[in-house]
């Protein structure tokens, strides 16, 4: 229960990946408020299954493709919490199309959801992180920014933003105690890939578990046992890293 008393923040959290962190978080002991366009109702389903004693969930419904909006709406929050602690910017959307496909539109609204929001969410919840003294924000890489992937240009790119937008903030944000690192999932089983894959699911899972060092399949809660050790105690001493959770897919 090592954040008890703290309150967290994730984005895209009613998917497959954030509502295994929500659970995660809120079994450490934090309130969680969970951020998305749809899915209150896993927000009561988390609560029902959380444990006496364990944080609460809260959904708050939140269109990132709004950036100012959305920083509006957690500057709001921030206050009426008594500040976030910690910042999870987990939400991604990911069209694919050749890099020649896309209208700028279509660009844009796949780098405000997946990097801007990002953004504009630490400017929301920073200030109260530095007067705290203690703070943490994790923001959800991928395992393609290795490349080996075509029709992913806006998606890796915006992952790419977030890969520096995490090495930038860590510098600057070291001094008041606030640490910022990246978690780089791998292929987890999520409605997202099987939306991505359909139609070739079975052929793209043989791909992978050839290529990992590992030959079986990882959670969403892999990725939210991850983002716990980062933002724990045990991981004081680490920040602007980006830690992969592949199953020795890529090795760097």
């Amino acid at each position: 229960m090592f954040l008890a008393g703290k309150t967290a923040l994730v984005t895209g959290a009613t998917g497959g990946l954030g509502v295994a962190q929500s659970e995660g978080l809120a079994r450490a002991g934090a309130t969680v408020l969970m951020l998305d366009v749809k899915g209150p109702e896993e927000a009561d389903k988390l609560n029902a299954r959380l444990p006496e004693g364990a944080g609460r969930v809260r959904f708050v419904h939140c269109d990132l493709a709004a950036p100012q909006a959305a920083q509006d709406l957690v500057r709001g929050l921030d206050a009426e919490v008594g500040g976030i602690d910690v910042l999870i910017n987990n939400a991604a959307i990911n069209p694919l199309k050749p890099i020649d496909g896309y209208d700028l539109a279509e660009w844009q609204r796949v780098q405000d959801i997946n990097a801007t929001s990002a953004v504009a969410l630490a400017q929301a919840v920073v200030p109260s992180m530095k007067r705290k003294g203690w703070g943490n924000i994790v923001n959800i890489t991928s395992v393609t920014l290795n490349g080996g992937w075509g029709d992913f240009t806006a998606y890796v790119a915006s992952k790419g933003t977030l890969l520096g937008l995490t090495r930038a903030m860590a510098r600057e944000l070291g001094a008041f105690n606030i640490r910022v690192n990246c978690v780089s999932p791998g292929a987890i089983p999520t409605e997202l890939e099987r939306t991505v894959w359909a139609g070739q699911l079975d052929t793209y899972v043989k791909f992978l578990l050839d290529h990992q060092a590992l030959k079986y399949r990882g959670s969403p809660e892999d990725i939210s046992n991850a983002i716990l050790f980062l933002i724990s105690d045990q991981a004081r001493f680490i920040t602007g890293q980006n830690l992969s959770v592949d199953g020795g897919w890529w090795m760097h």
